[in-house]
């Protein structure tokens, strides 16, 4: 068998639907590609799985990945956690993330910054890949849908700081968390920021560097500080 088949059937097996691969790599590429995954899977059996509430198949964890309060945390199958990646759970209503998901490298879920300002909940559907860089702050709530690619560095919110009291420091004024919702099938481009109590349809494409400030509708091309609706999808197609 070709050196690629055997990869494709290892993702194929892994993420549970089928993977085609066209560049032919060698038996020395192989050999590193597996002897990293395999490194990183246990990792993740040794230190990353027994302490969840909740896990399904083989977790990979890169070195220096790390889930802080597991027992907040339900996964599915094929979770990768990339070099450095961190998820710190500590929330009222904890953290539930469907199968092949992926944390890139120094990407960073955050339910809670600080003790006073406990997150409420993040939920995370299947076949979800947030990229470098990103952090997600969960001090409300967020959901993501299913097929949702991030690129590095994006940012989402799902709370803002009141700072209507001027004699009073904005540090000390409380925060009014809100609900994030991201849909299904949606492209977010390399430097996003999604601000809080803003829900993104399905099948939208944001455009790298925009600032999300408002709801926008299904199928939506987006951009621009902040960003505004440059097209539909569905119009192109008639």
């Amino acid at each position: 068998m070709k050196t690629y088949k055997v990869i494709e059937f290892f993702l194929s097996r892994v993420k549970k639907e089928k993977h085609t691969l066209s560049y032919p790599f060698s038996l020395r590429e192989f050999i590193s590609i597996m002897t990293s995954k395999a490194f990183s899977a246990i990792r993740g059996t040794l230190f990353v799985k027994p302490f969840l509430k909740h896990s399904n198949g083989i977790i990979f964890a890169e070195s220096g990945a790390k889930v802080k309060f597991g027992h907040k945390v339900k996964v599915g199958s094929g979770l990768n956690l990339m070099k450095n990646s961190a998820i710190n759970a500590l929330s009222y209503s904890g953290v539930e993330i469907g199968n092949n998901f992926t944390l890139g490298k120094y990407a960073m879920i955050e339910c809670t910054g600080v003790l006073r300002n406990v997150g409420n909940s993040l939920k995370i559907g299947d076949n979800v890949g947030i990229n470098h860089f990103c952090f997600i702050g969960v001090r409300g709530d967020i959901e993501i849908g299913n097929n949702v690619i991030f690129g590095p560095r994006v940012n989402v919110f799902s709370e803002n700081h009141n700072y209507h009291d001027i004699a009073v420091p904005i540090k000390n004024q409380g925060v009014t968390k809100g609900k994030t919702v991201i849909g299904n099938d949606v492209w977010i481009g390399a430097n996003v920021s999604i601000m809080s109590d803003v829900t993104i349809g399905d099948g939208c494409i944001i455009a790298a560097g925009a600032v999300v400030t408002k709801d926008i509708p299904a199928y939506s091309v987006i951009g621009g500080v902040p960003a505004k609706v440059l097209k539909n999808r569905k119009e192109e197609e008639l």
